[in-house]
């Protein structure tokens, strides 16, 4: 039964499955590390109860803000440029909404950001992308249907999506002044209360004040392939949930 989910392989990209010219991906987008820190140094770190593992990056391009997962060239370019072209006039409009006081999910009322026009299907096909990889990470089975609507081949969304002001940031503003930050949330899961089984995966990417807000609520039929067909993965996972309804299974 693999109508839901591809193995989970290192060695092939983790929209489609292609073996050929593979390459990595941003966890952040080159164009968002650029358009928010310019050309001034940047450090990287783990934000816990202090900030963890401080360290210099080179640039946006530095492969420490790379997945280790895998995208084949074609999935990284051709099949997923106009989605992050699209996500970066997405987050210039939400940023200046927010910056003059306005709620930044109102874009939505936007012409442009209606309801499955291509504008906001290609939002959601950016944030699809960015899940795959989050999800190839922690090597589980590549979600078909996810990986489908990333490249557009279907336009069937399988994102929901919030948008907020980080409350990091708005912290870090308060004791240090206005200041350059952008951030990712790795990949949490949420499991079943009954049997821990995975019922979504979820991430944050923040640039600036923004924050958004994406995940995956598993179908019925989807948990049950995961659960039968991908055992090794799923009692991992489950093991992770059992005494955490959510659980961070990635940094």
């Amino acid at each position: 039964m693999r109508f839901f989910f591809k193995p989970y392989s290192p060695d092939t990209c983790c929209l489609c499955g292609s073996e050929n010219d593979l390459t990595g991906e941003h966890k952040i987008k080159a164009s968002a590390i650029r358009s928010e820190f310019g050309s001034d140094k940047m450090v990287i770190g783990t934000f816990g109860k202090s900030i963890e593992n401080l360290r210099n990056v080179q640039g946006p391009k530095s492969k420490n803000l790379h997945f280790n997962a895998r995208l084949c060239r074609e999935c990284n370019s051709a099949r997923t440029q106009e989605q992050d072209r699209e996500f970066d006039r997405f987050h210039i409009a939400a940023r200046t909404m927010l910056e003059k006081g306005e709620d930044p999910k109102d874009i939505f009322n936007a012409d442009r950001y209606q309801k499955d026009t291509n504008a906001y299907l290609n939002v959601f096909r950016y944030f699809a992308k960015i899940l795959c990889c989050h999800i190839a990470e922690i090597e589980s089975p590549r979600p078909v249907r996810m990986s489908r609507f990333a490249i557009s081949l279907t336009n069937a969304n399988r994102v929901w999506l919030d948008i907020n002001r980080d409350e990091v940031h708005k912290e870090l503003v308060k004791v240090h002044g206005e200041l350059q930050y952008a951030a990712h949330g790795g990949l949490a899961v949420y499991g079943d209360k009954i049997d821990g089984g995975i019922n979504t995966f979820q991430s944050t990417l923040t640039i600036g004040p923004i924050r958004y807000v994406f995940f995956w609520q598993l179908s019925r039929l989807e948990k049950l392939e995961l659960k039968l067909g991908h055992r090794k993965f799923h009692n991992w996972a489950k093991s992770k949930t059992l005494d955490a309804i959510d659980q961070q299974l990635s940094e």
